[in-house]
């Protein structure tokens, strides 16, 4: 078994026993009485729970899963107290997860983290003074708040570790994807559960039926928002394609420097959001060789003429120009994207740039692209394995390429499998041309 496998599974399990424990705390302040529970309303929010269970959406990062049922766990808590909260909340995930395949242990650890948050949530509550049933937004905001916060920090920081974990990636990067774009939507949808809670003791079941169609119209928001972030790294990988299609040696090329660039970056520890540009900058780079006049230059097979030359130098210009033109991405991107050719001793281009005067992210995108131009099969030489890479790196160290990002890069135990799976993953090549010396980045 592997070890993250191992790992994994003591985490689900240690999330098991809390989520038990926290059952016991929570159930022995406020108990259930069967006699006085209206079963009728509670498998009403059963219902609309497990019906929200089974119209999950994907999240950014991983394999993780979300639903926006947590709106009505929240609202059972408060309304009917946390055992039956558990019990509508636990059956809603189990049968859900059942009837969407997903993984028994998935299934368990989805359960855990939820019914955990939930608890620790409601013992904040009743201690800050909630009520069972909430009786009005006045008395109960307050201590409500306590549930909301508590339950996205506990479900949120759970699924990452488990993300992280699994895919062995840094917490804090899987913890943004996944988070960050929905905190507003989920601490207002989770606020809609006091709605939930406050209605019903007022009307009944008028009032619970009254929420229902915000709540499927929140859902429907947070479907519109997850479907632009995908939709518009779709349009970027598109285009991106669109230029590769020219020349059939660099098929592929600018995911794999955004993936190699993104490693550096997360290894540097820039933050999440700087990881993000960096990646992104990566991954466009050579955008601005989809004008025309760069075609027949990417396909020629002899060398550049000195006039052919400036005009491909002119490509970063021209990629930064086109993604300026993209609010989203004016700014950093677009200086990374500027000066990535810009050599570390100001031999470089467009802006003769030298030192820690280029963009930080304009030196990682450097060794990135370089990294996969010498890891690439060309028809006058085999891909370079990593040891050859860093010989070259150390060779140019300081000239071309900042040494701080290329220690960086050397010491990376995840650059070094890149690297290997990318070479293995070639077929041999006719043998390295003994004239033929890298300088170092490729056109």
């Amino acid at each position: 078994m592997p070890k993250n496998e191992i790992a994994i599974r003591f985490y689900v399990a240690g999330f098991v026993i809390l989520a038990l424990l926290s059952v016991v705390a929570a159930g022995s302040v406020v108990p259930v009485h069967l006699e006085t529970l209206p079963l009728v309303d509670v498998f009403a929010f059963f219902a609309l729970a497990l019906s929200l269970e089974l119209a999950e959406y994907r999240l950014s990062t991983g394999d993780a899963r979300g639903s926006i049922a947590f709106i009505v766990h929240m609202g059972t808590t408060v309304s009917f107290g946390p055992i039956p909260a558990v019990i509508v909340t636990a059956t809603s995930l189990v049968i859900a997860g059942t009837l969407n395949r997903r993984e028994w242990l998935k299934n368990l650890f989805n359960v855990a983290q939820t019914v955990l948050s939930l608890c620790i949530g409601f013992l904040l509550y009743y201690a800050l003074g909630g009520t069972v049933p909430a009786i009005s937004f006045d008395s109960s905001a307050a201590p409500y708040l306590a549930i909301v916060l508590t339950f996205f920090a506990i479900n949120s920081c759970a699924v990452s570790g488990a993300i992280s974990i699994s895919d062995g990636r840094r917490f804090v990067d899987v913890w943004f994807g996944n988070t960050w774009s929905l905190i507003v939507y989920d601490l207002i949808a989770g606020a809609l559960g006091l709605g939930v809670a406050i209605l019903y003791g007022e009307l009944g079941m008028k009032g619970f039926l009254a929420v229902v169609l915000p709540i499927v119209f929140l859902r429907h928001t947070y479907l519109i928002n997850l479907q632009l972030q995908s939709t518009n790294r779709e349009l970027l990988d598109l285009m991106v394609k669109a230029i590769e299609a020219r020349d059939p040696y660099t098929s592929g090329h600018s995911q794999r420097v955004s993936e190699m660039a993104r490693v550096i970056a997360q290894e540097m520890g820039l933050s999440y959001l700087d990881v993000g540009n960096v990646s992104t900058a990566a991954l466009l780079h050579d955008v601005g060789k989809i004008h025309e006049e760069f075609a027949p230059l990417l396909r020629k097979e002899d060398r550049l003429t000195e006039d052919e030359r400036i005009l491909m130098e002119s490509h970063p210009d021209r990629g930064a120009d086109l993604v300026g033109t993209i609010t989203r991405l004016r700014g950093d991107v677009e200086r990374m994207i500027r000066h990535h050719h810009e050599n570390f001793d100001g031999s470089g281009y467009p802006g003769r740039m030298a030192g820690l005067d280029i963009p930080l992210g304009s030196r990682i995108i450097m060794v990135a692209d370089t990294t996969d131009a010498m890891t690439t099969d060309r028809p006058y030489r085999n891909a370079l394995p990593f040891e050859q890479v860093v010989r070259e790196f150390d060779r140019y160290a300081g000239s071309q390429f900042d040494p701080d990002i290329v220690e960086v890069f050397k010491k990376s135990t995840v650059a070094r499998r890149l690297v290997a799976a990318r070479v293995i993953g070639q077929k041999q090549g006719p043998g390295e041309h003994p004239k033929k010396r890298l300088k170092l980045s490729e056109r």
